[in-house]
């Protein structure tokens, strides 16, 4: 039995978008999702986040847009045969070049969308460049340091979405003492065929971190329920989501007959938790769920006094 490490997870920070994860190299232009202070590929201390440089870009485009203005204005000014029209040409060059600027400083936000758009759209190849050798970071770091090396990877997930970067991470996860105050995931981690280190690992989380077991969760163990069985600690995989599952009505409402064929195995506190949404619900019988759940109270905790307040 490989021997679990503790480790102190640095905080992931989550971003609406995924392109916020993404820095740019000013000069080299060279992308990476890590929290590096240098550029890996130039050696430069010059990474920006990619809406910077998009704003940089923004800015540079209007500024090109108010310089063409004023040569256009020299222009006509140089072709004016008079001095009235030296004055117009000049002065309407100057307000029209006034109104732009007024213009553009509403626009910016607008066109630094824009600017976003044209650079990720046009830098693929080297946003992909830049994955791989974030990617060939991850795995020397892993040879030398686990906690290292999934971190990265939880960075890269953010952009690349396959199996083997989630099986990578579950495989890192499973060789850490999880504890509750971690910031961890699962969610993102699921993947659709079985595995039995994902399987364990939704185990763990049913009992360290239960928020985190979902509609998915359960799902994904409803779909591999016969191999789960098979693994040796497979029914208190089982039994841990059920007794995750009972923190909420709603998937007592949706997955009755999984509660049901795990009840008999749960907790104390689990199975206090289920007779309690048993109890205020008393129209509903949830196929056979009700049944389970009063002859287990009937042979196990019929004179418990914390039961006995709900009768």
């Amino acid at each position: 039995m490989v021997k679990k490490k503790p480790v102190r997870l640095r905080p992931y920070y989550r971003t609406r978008y995924a392109y916020q994860k993404l820095r740019v190299c000013k000069h080299c232009h060279h992308f990476t999702v890590l929290w590096e202070d240098t550029c890996a590929n130039c050696g430069r201390h010059a990474l920006i986040p990619v809406m910077d440089q998009a704003a940089i870009n923004a800015k540079r485009s209007m500024q090109t847009e108010r310089l063409s203005a004023l040569l256009l204005t020299l222009v006509a000014v140089l072709l004016s045969q008079t001095f009235l029209q030296i004055a117009v040409c000049l002065g309407g060059g100057l307000l029209l070049t006034v109104l732009l600027w007024l213009l553009q400083r509403r626009m910016l936000p607008s066109e630094t969308r824009r600017q976003l758009d044209k650079l990720l759209h046009g830098s693929q190849r080297l946003i992909l460049e830049g994955i791989y050798l974030n990617l060939s970071t991850a795995s020397a770091a892993i040879k030398d340091d686990e906690q290292i090396g999934y971190e990265i990877l939880r960075e890269i997930a953010t952009i690349v979405h396959n199996d083997r970067i989630r099986l990578q991470q579950i495989v890192l996860l499973q060789s850490f003492v999880l504890r509750k105050d971690m910031d961890l995931e699962l969610e993102p981690l699921l993947i659709e065929d079985f595995d039995s280190d994902l399987a364990a690992y939704i185990g763990e989380i049913a009992k360290v971190k239960r928020e985190l077991i979902k509609a998915s969760a359960i799902r994904y163990l409803l779909i591999h329920e016969r191999y789960i069985l098979q693994m040796k600690q497979g029914a208190s995989i089982m039994t841990a989501a059920a007794g995750a599952a009972v923190r909420m009505k709603k998937y007592v409402d949706m997955y009755p007959d999984f509660i049901r064929r795990y009840a008999r195995g749960l907790p104390r506190e689990r199975f206090l938790r289920l007779y309690q949404i048993v109890r205020r619900n008393p129209d509903q019988s949830w196929d056979g769920l009700r049944d389970e759940v009063s002859a287990i109270y009937n042979e196990k905790y019929r004179w418990d006094p914390d039961f006995q307040k709900w009768e």
